[in-house]
């Protein structure tokens, strides 16, 4: 073939080998230029405070909830303890009455949201059985990047091991 050079595998570069280059560096670029949006990610924490628990929740762009619905429920209870909307502040507070753990549910009009779940100590005093604080920005961008190229690295793997096939 005139103007083409055969590899070691037997493909011909080109057209595709380009193609594919070009699919990787538009895929990277697009992965390094996420725009600021919030997503489905609802997270929350757990305020220090004496015997009534206050929970702050807040979207990773850091918006929060304003005025979306959230339901308290007591360990153990099939009825809510609580019902209401989220604040101003984009918290939720409660005083329980007793120990257990508690969970806070807050649901989105859109159906997005997430529970909390809150320890409650003899005492009264709330503490988080599990943090929901999430990923950073560049975090996220890094795991992006990570999938991108693991789904390329298993094309080119899958690729390589056809191309022996045929040559074999």
């Amino acid at each position: 073939m005139r103007g083409r050079d055969r590899g070691r595998s037997g493909a011909v570069p080109g057209r595709a080998g380009r193609a594919a280059c070009a699919l990787a560096v538009l895929c990277a670029a697009s992965a390094l230029n996420v725009p600021p949006v919030a997503g489905h990610a609802l997270l929350h924490r757990v305020l220090e405070g004496d015997s009534v628990v206050r929970i702050q929740f807040r979207f990773p762009d850091g918006d929060r909830p304003l005025f979306e619905s959230y339901r308290v429920m007591a360990p153990d209870d099939d009825q809510p303890f609580q019902t209401g909307r989220v604040n101003a502040l984009g918290e939720v507070s409660f005083l329980p009455h007793r120990p257990g753990i508690w969970r806070v549910t807050v649901t989105t009009e859109d159906g997005h949201g997430t529970e909390a779940r809150v320890r409650v100590d003899t005492e009264g005093l709330g503490t988080e059985t599990q943090g929901s604080e999430g990923l950073s920005r560049w975090e996220r961008v890094a795991s992006g990047v990570g999938y991108v190229l693991g789904v390329f690295g298993i094309l080119a793997l899958w690729r390589g091991g056809r191309a022996r096939r045929t040559s074999a």
